[in-house]
């Protein structure tokens, strides 16, 4: 027992002895000073709040020390996100740029307030290439003002490549600033012509933009506001109205005209116009808005109102409490005071119809301007925005943008030219082509036959004038250049930087005298130069069915998109009846169901569409009895005879431009049409119903889509597309597809002159070439006739 005890003592001792040593032992070095204290017992289980990122803490004080409220921390990020928004300014006034090609190159403008234009700027770009594009031969360049701020190899195959680069100072001026987007790209492995075309780079636009410091100051202006309003992240420009009496027929008129005015002052492509009745939508890059009502309508919704706005109009610039942005403001006592200060905004862009325009407003998209010919007029490519420029590749294109009047009537005679100065290699084989063409269509073609290389001084490529159209028209010009290298094709000879062509900047273009008469239908000339409204001194008739906010939309941004290629604001007088039109120019726009039978009769719209087309996917019978009847009848005649037929005809039109359409006597009438399941909206003109008005309606299935379909086809890239009597937009697939006229009436919009009816007379008779023939035949009988008579009054019998 005793010997129990004793060797229980003895462990203890030695378990106490190796405490005492191990807190003897000196303590590893610690850089973090003295030892914290000891911390407290942990609190007890609790689930954390894995909605909100931990807060440390201080273990000697209390945990709400230095831990932000959340009521301080919550909103931060929205407000930084829109002083970024505020700072920013995309430069690209599309949804898309593709650099396609061995050499491509865009240029348009950018409007500045001088503000901006002061301001230290950083240029954020974002790009992707195609992956055959070989890096070591390809390069991009971005310009402003003439001056290189970005100079570097595409190199982007794999994922989108960003980059920021700060602008220099000095390179950016209050007004228009000239950017150019320019891109040199080779292949990497082939050598052929067919290859060029798997080139590409395409620019992100929402990620393409200049950045300024700090956050701007408001614009000194109204006018400057406008036109530094620019476009958003997807190239659209949209003006946002807060118009608590939206809904009611008296505003209209102010409303519309407003919403020319701004479309004219922006000079944006694509532009849309929204209506709201209690508070704008979001705000920021390429949105602008604007406040109008009377005091009394807009207290409820803006009670931050200017003491003087009930005994006087104001137009000014506010700051919108809800975004904190700045927006325009229009109100007064009346809507008659809110009219006058309409006009103080609008009325700079007024212009008489008969003040010829020199130029048609394109630099926001496409500089320079495009000069407006009226016949007779020679411009060189430097003053078509075309530099000298020397080419080393294998397919080179270029293209520059003329206009022509709305009254353009020479389809099918007359002839333009290129005075082209150029210069190719002397590697540069025969079989190498000058290929023009004239609004994506083949206009002419000039084989080079030399093998010893050439300098073209003036050398003339003539060109017809059958795909010109009224309004806006591009003309390219492309050099396929073959040599023997390409076809061996030995590696690295894809980077060869010896030039092969030469373009030069003193080549001219000649628009020969033309035909000037209008016609009706004509969309082409509607969307071109807004005819015939733009040239109409007196309002034309406005019938909407429906004043809701969808209706009020697509009625101005049609509205808006005519007057921009029209020049001016057209004046508009709303009418709440159709039967108060009468037989003047007019414009319909609503559901097809409330669109009145006898005006749908005027344009070749099927009444019964009212029925048919309202239901979407409802099934559409595009065929009469008639048509019905004739396809049956050449099935049982046998398809052998209809084949040699349209055989033949393939090739009257391809080789001589002769068409049976243009054998026949009469022109045949009208088919009526009847939308398809697939159209979403309707543009269709015709004329009055005495014939002396012209009659456009937009229609749709319902508000919505009538609101839709017009903000599609204003857009840049399909609004060029409008043509023929009806032109139908199908939201599926975004695709526009024209119905031509082969029945129209001529309009008188020059003064009469010999010389122009003999242009008139020149043109209608090379379209109908029946007419001409038989016009022919009838001299050559008279003049036989006449000869006889006088052999036998004068001749041997005497």
């Amino acid at each position: 027992m005793n010997r129990s005890l004793a060797c229980l003592a003895l462990a203890l001792t030695a378990l106490l002895a190796v405490v005492r040593i191990s807190d003897a032992q000196p303590a590893p070095f610690d850089m973090s000073g003295e030892r914290p204290p000891e911390p407290p017992a942990p609190p007890p289980l609790v689930f954390p709040d894995l909605s909100r990122p931990p807060v440390p803490q201080d273990r000697t004080s209390a945990p709400q020390r230095h831990a932000p409220a959340p009521s301080d921390a919550t909103p931060r990020p929205a407000a930084d996100a829109r002083e970024q928004d505020r700072s920013r300014r995309y430069l690209v006034p599309a949804s898309d740029l593709a650099l396609a090609g061995e050499y491509d190159r865009r240029s348009w403008s950018i409007y500045l307030t001088e503000e901006q234009a002061a301001s230290p700027a950083k240029l954020n770009l974002q790009y992707q290439n195609a992956i055959v594009v070989a890096p070591e031969a390809s390069l991009l360049t971005v310009s402003i003002n003439e001056r290189e701020i970005v100079r570097q190899r595409i190199s982007s195959p794999n994922g989108p490549n960003g980059l920021v680069v700060d602008v220099p100072p000095n390179v950016l001026h209050p007004g228009g600033n000239l950017v150019e987007f320019r891109a040199t790209q080779r292949h990497r492995t082939d050598c052929d012509i067919r290859s060029t075309y798997d080139l590409w780079t395409n620019v992100d636009p929402s990620q393409t933009f200049l950045e300024f410091a700090g956050i701007p100051t408001p614009a000194p202006s109204v006018t400057e506001a406008v036109r530094a309003v620019g476009g958003d992240a997807n190239g659209n420009t949209e003006f946002q109205f807060l118009v608590p009496a939206a809904g009611q027929a008296g505003p209209t008129k102010s409303l519309l005209r407003l919403a020319q005015g701004l479309s004219l002052l922006s000079g944006m492509p694509n532009q849309l116009f929204s209506f709201h009745s209690d508070r704008l939508g979001a705000l920021g890059p390429g949105k602008f808005g604007v406040i109008i009502g009377t005091v009394a309508e807009l207290q409820p919704v803006f009670p931050a109102l200017p003491p003087s706005a009930g005994s006087a109009a104001i137009a000014a610039l506010v700051k919108d409490p809800n975004s904190d942005e700045q927006v325009l403001l229009l109100t007064g006592p009346s809507w008659n005071a809110i009219g006058a200060a309409v006009e103080t905004i609008v009325a700079p862009t007024d212009r008489l119809p008969e003040i010829r325009r020199d130029v048609i407003a394109t630099q926001r998209w496409a500089a320079p301007d495009a000069p407006l010919l009226f016949g007779g007029e020679k411009l060189s490519f430097s003053q078509l925005g075309l530099k000298t420029t020397e080419f080393s590749g294998r397919r080179f294109r270029t293209s520059f943008t003329i206009a022509v009047p709305s009254d353009f009537y020479a389809s099918a005679y007359g002839e333009a030219s290129l005075l082209i100065d150029a210069a190719f290699a002397a590697n540069v084989r025969p079989g190498s082509h000058l290929d023009v063409y004239v609004n994506g269509n083949v206009a002419t073609n000039l084989p080079i036959t030399s093998d010893n290389g050439g300098l073209f001084r003036h050398l003339p490529i003539r060109m017809t004038l059958r795909h010109f159209k009224p309004g806006l028209n591009t003309v390219s010009l492309e050099a396929i250049l073959l040599t023997d290298e390409d076809d061996a094709c030995i590696p690295g000879s894809t980077a060869s930087t010896e030039p092969r062509f030469a373009l030069f900047d003193s080549s001219e273009f000649n628009m020969p005298r033309f035909a000037r008469i209008g016609r009706n239908p004509n969309l082409e000339a509607l969307s071109g130069a807004a005819f015939p409204y733009s040239r109409r001194t007196d309002p034309i008739m406005l019938w909407m069915d429906r004043f809701d906010a969808n209706t009020l939309a697509a009625t101005s941004t049609f509205l808006s998109r005519l007057a921009f290629v029209g020049g001016h604001p057209i004046a508009v007088e709303p009418v709440a009846s159709a039967g108060a039109i009468g037989n003047r120019d007019a414009l319909f726009a609503g559901s097809i169901s409330q669109i009145p039978s006898t005006v749908l009769s005027q344009v070749n719209i099927a009444p019964e569409s009212v029925a048919t087309w309202r239901v979407a996917g409802a099934p559409v019978r595009n065929e009469d009895t008639m048509a019905t009847f004739e396809k049956w009848r050449t099935q049982v005649r046998g398809s052998i005879w209809r084949d040699q037929i349209a055989r033949f005809q393939e090739w009257l039109n391809r080789n001589f431009n002769i068409s049976l359409s243009s054998l026949q006597l009469l022109p045949q009438p009208e088919q009526i049409f009847r939308p398809s399941s697939n159209d979403t909206f309707i543009l269709a003109q015709g004329q009055s119903t005495d014939g002396n008005g012209s009659w456009t309606v937009i229609s749709a299935r319902n508000p919505e889509e009538l609101r839709e379909g017009t903000e599609a086809l204003s857009r840049q890239q399909n609004w060029q597309q409008v043509a023929g009597r009806i032109t139908t937009y199908e939201g599926k697939t975004q695709k526009v597809a024209s119905l031509t006229a082969s029945r129209f009436t001529f309009l008188q919009t020059v003064s009469p002159s010999l010389g122009n009816y003999r242009l008139i007379a020149a043109n209608w008779l090379s379209n109908n070439i029946l007419f001409y023939s038989l016009a022919l035949v009838a001299l050559a009988v008279l003049l036989g006739l006449s000869t006889a008579a006088l052999l036998s009054s004068f001749g041997r019998n005497r």
